[in-house]
């Protein structure tokens, strides 16, 4: 039985994102028991399936130049799967990149709003590492299409969907008729597109997370939610509005569709390919577009009803049992 290294370093309390698919990751290639499992975390007690390997580590470039290729040896992995487009540069192992999405987007942002030194110095080294990291990969998984797509000059990848945590399921939500969206820090959420859509389309719109603009009439801002108040609020809105300009995987509209929630959303990266014909979709930044799709779903009910059944059965098709065995395969085919 091959002995597989996980890098689940972004694993933590209230973690979003690529934090979802490392702890799914763990639990479905734990349950599935294909391999050996070597894990290493910052926080093991958010991983109970597994006895965790603490990441001493306090900087991510110091554990992903050091740590990483120090575990190979130490642990005798045949092995790694890690989400970093920023492998060692130096040492022996077998690296198995799932990358989400290139890191130049991020990059941008994160001048566009003015991040800070240390944030600055780890982008540089980002640039300077990420296409030489992925050519050295023995296998580069992508969490969809379109980011394979991407990065398709750099490096040959398979595109791999992760699965979704079965909270995310039809059942008594939050009462009231209103639209909800999800917002953050990151400006390509593109959250004012999304108020101003609500409210061309007459809507109540409940904001979720934190949003630092103005926020006008008729908008409830609830700031950070709870995964179990999450869905609550999935199950009760009258459609799920996602405005966002960049998505590696579109998990927020795969979690909507999953909860029974017709799902208005942008057609651009990666939301066209998770959303299929089950929710409708818009050209970015048009409130105006989004307005209309809006009214259009809240004021047919059939058509909310066929969107709510065809995302029901599209949410079904991701499961974290498919993923483990895919990425199984993968593995196996690595280590040969």
């Amino acid at each position: 039985m091959a002995r597989l290294g996980i890098d689940a370093s972004s694993v933590a309390p209230e973690g979003k994102g690529i934090d979802r698919v490392q702890r799914g990751t763990v639990r479905s290639l734990a349950a599935l028991g294909a391999h050996e499992l070597v894990v290493f975390a910052r926080h093991p007690e958010e991983l109970p399936e597994v006895r965790a390997v603490v990441i001493r580590e306090r900087l991510s470039v110091s554990w992903q130049q050091w740590g990483l290729p120090r575990a190979v040896r130490y642990h005798r992995l045949d092995a790694v799967l890690t989400w970093t487009e920023r492998l060692p540069v130096l040492g022996q192992g077998r690296y198995v990149v799932w990358l989400f999405e290139p890191p130049l987007h991020r990059i941008r942002l994160n001048r566009q709003v003015g991040a800070g030194v240390r944030q600055r110095g780890s982008d540089l080294v980002t640039r300077a590492l990420w296409k030489r990291s992925l050519r050295r990969a023995a296998l580069v998984l992508t969490g969809s299409r379109a980011t394979a797509e991407a990065i398709r000059e750099i490096a040959p990848a398979r595109p791999l969907y992760p699965g979704l945590d079965p909270r995310f399921a039809p059942g008594p939500g939050r009462e009231g008729r209103y639209v909800l969206h999800l917002a953050s820090p990151d400006l390509r959420d593109d959250s004012g597109t999304a108020i101003a859509a609500a409210r061309n389309a007459g809507a109540r719109l409940v904001v979720a997370g934190r949003y630092d603009g103005a926020v006008p009439e008729g908008v409830e801002l609830l700031g950070r939610v709870s995964d179990d108040e999450l869905v609550a609020l999935y199950r009760g809105a009258a459609a799920f509005l996602d405005t966002s300009l960049y998505e590696g995987f579109g998990y927020q509209a795969l979690e909507a569709m999953a909860c029974g929630t017709p799902v208005v959303a942008s057609a651009t990266t990666s939301l066209p390919e998770i959303v299929g014909d089950a929710g409708l979709l818009c050209p970015p930044r048009d409130a105006d577009a989004f307005a209309e799709a809006l009214q259009r779903v809240l004021g047919d009910g059939a058509l909310a009803d066929r969107l709510r059944a065809r995302g029901l059965e599209r949410a079904r098709q991701f499961t974290w049992d498919r993923t483990a065995r895919a990425l199984a395969e993968a593995v196996d085919e690595v280590v040969g």
